[in-house]
């Protein structure tokens, strides 16, 4: 059960709504429930309870899918780690199949799983896993993490990769807070979201 009242399109004011109309009428609505959701899944219905600051949130996910410097396996590399190290589970089972898409190895979502250190053939990865740790641990970085993945991804790399973190943060904890769940109406078709959360738009052409 939601720990956030769970709130329908009739029980908002002006600024809910923008943030609801947003979310299901928008590029997410696919699976959100569309113009006919009764209402939305828990992370947005706690999100409705700051609405600008939800909107804020949608905003940086999108600018973050957009960008190059940091690779779809990595962001989720980066969504799965803090989602195990905050106790967000249901979002690392949510994330789970859109990172094996991205071409992260079941070995290394496996052990992220199992809170374990990830067997990494590619240095890269290491970087961001140890770099993530860090931040998350410390709230900085040890001079050789920094180094590393600087030479990887550049320094704008390196912003975007605070920017993922410090996003599913957010995530994380508004979810346990929530008590959140994988509803049922929050469901859609697999490759549509696949290609969601690899930074496509729905219905886009390839």
């Amino acid at each position: 059960m939601s720990q956030f009242p769970i709130l329908g399109k009739e029980d908002l004011d002006e600024t809910q709504r923008a943030l609801w109309d947003d979310l299901t009428l928008g590029p997410r609505g696919f699976y959100t429930g569309g113009p006919e959701a009764e209402r939305l899944p828990d992370l947005y219905n706690a999100w409705l309870q700051f609405p600008e600051f939800g909107r804020l949130m949608l905003q940086i996910a999108d600018a973050i899918r957009a960008r190059s410097e940091l690779p779809g396996k990595l962001r989720e590399l980066v969504v799965l780690t803090t989602s195990i190290r905050l106790g967000t589970v249901v979002e690392y089972e949510f994330h789970t199949p859109f990172a094996r898409n991205e071409g992260l190895s079941d070995a290394v979502i496996e052990a992220i799983g199992a809170d374990e250190t990830p067997p990494f053939d590619d240095p890269t990865e290491r970087a961001v896993y140890d770099a993530n740790l860090q931040l998350l641990e410390t709230a900085t970085l040890a001079a050789d993490t920094r180094e590393r993945v600087v030479r990887a991804l550049g320094q704008r790399g390196l912003m975007q990769l605070v920017a993922v973190i410090g996003l599913y943060v957010v995530v994380s904890h508004t979810s346990n807070l929530a008590n959140a769940q994988v509803l049922d109406d929050f469901s859609a078709d697999p490759d549509q979201l696949k290609d969601f959360y690899a930074g496509k738009r729905p219905g886009a052409n390839d």
